[in-house]
């Protein structure tokens, strides 16, 4: 009986940290449209022939936040509102590196990674939570579990926006 008791209170105890949504003066929020600050033009930019950049990810982006609010639920996406938060984000970074090599020194699995900086301010003003983060994503480019760059693309658009939308919302503790 004292065995069952204490598996069972283990199990509720868990690993001591919880989560818990913020909670803020205004449960409204406008998410202003990201901006893209990634310099091509860069030295380390301009002697590389392997970096891609994605066309108009920062508009994906700005959508991927807006449909995670929304289905969050926590804050409310407004398009305009003077009592709202303001979450304002850009990004700063695009990589892309190979991971796994072919016999042949092809390249047979990459990385993606995506590195953007928010901002989130209270209605008056004041910085309520300033934060980079670094979205990342790993695929196969031959095999049977093979995608294209522009569907790992969409995969690290949602896995960055996952983590902006937590950094948000939750508190760790």
């Amino acid at each position: 009986m004292k065995k069952l008791f204490f598996l069972i209170l283990i199990a509720f105890c868990g690993c001591g940290y919880t989560t818990r949504g913020f909670v803020y003066s205004s449960n409204k929020i406008l998410v202003v449209p990201t901006l893209n600050k990634i310099n091509i033009t860069s030295e380390a930019q301009r002697y590389s022939t392997y970096t891609s950049y994605p066309i108009l990810i920062e508009k994906r982006f700005t959508n991927e936040l807006i449909n995670r609010f929304n289905i969050d639920g926590h804050l409310k996406v407004v398009s305009t509102d003077t009592d709202a938060l303001k979450l304002t984000s850009e990004i700063t970074q695009y990589t892309k590196e190979a991971l796994r090599y072919t016999g042949t020194e092809d390249v047979n699995e990459q990385r993606l990674r995506l590195y953007v900086n928010i901002k989130l301010t209270d209605p008056s003003g004041k910085v309520l939570k300033s934060e980079n983060i670094v979205g990342e994503t790993s695929y196969f480019l031959n095999g049977p579990s093979a995608i294209s760059e522009s569907q790992a693309q969409e995969l690290l658009v949602e896995d960055t926006g996952r983590r902006v939308i937590e950094a948000v919302v939750e508190e760790w503790q």
